[in-house]
C-alpha cells in the first residue's frame, strides 16, 4: 500500500492517492487527509495487527469512486459534499455507517490543479 498512499511532504496531514485516482479518470493530483484515511480507508486489525492490503485498496477505491461521481465531470474550482458508507475502525461496529466527506477541487501553491478529500469540519 505504500506506493499507493504515500505520506506527502508538504503539508504533512495529506496522503497522495493520485495513482489509484487515475483509475477513476481523475486527471489531477488527489490528496486525502490523514483523518479521512484513518476513518474511511485504513482497516484496524485485532490487537493492532494490520489486515489484508487488498481490503484497504477496496475501501480506497470506494471513496474515490464516490468522489468521482460527485464531480460529474466538472473540473473548475469547486467544493462539494458526498456520502459514503464505511465500517468504523472502533473494533465494535460491523455494519456500514453513512458518513459525509468533502471534495475540494482547486489549485495548489505551485499553481497545479489538485483535489483534496476531507471531512467537512476539517
Amino acid at each position: 500500500m505504500q506506493s499507493n498512499a504515500q505520506l506527502q511532504e508538504e503539508p504533512l496531514y495529506q496522503r497522495n492517492v493520485s495513482s489509484t485516482a487515475k483509475l477513476f479518470s481523475f486527471n489531477r493530483s488527489v490528496f486525502m487527509t490523514d483523518r479521512v484515511w484513518e476513518d474511511c480507508v485504513e482497516l484496524a486489525g485485532v490487537n493492532g495487527r494490520s489486515v489484508d492490503e487488498l481490503a484497504v485498496l477496496q475501501r480506497l477505491r470506494h471513496v474515490l469512486f464516490m468522489a468521482s461521481s460527485a464531480l460529474h465531470g466538472r473540473v473548475a474550482d469547486l467544493e462539494c459534499e458526498f456520502s459514503i458508507h464505511r465500517v468504523p475502525n472502533d473494533g465494535e461496529t460491523c455494519r456500514p455507517e453513512q458518513t459525509i466527506l468533502k471534495l475540494v477541487a482547486s489549485t495548489s501553491d505551485q499553481d497545479q490543479p489538485q483535489i483534496i478529500i476531507k471531512h467537512p469540519c476539517e
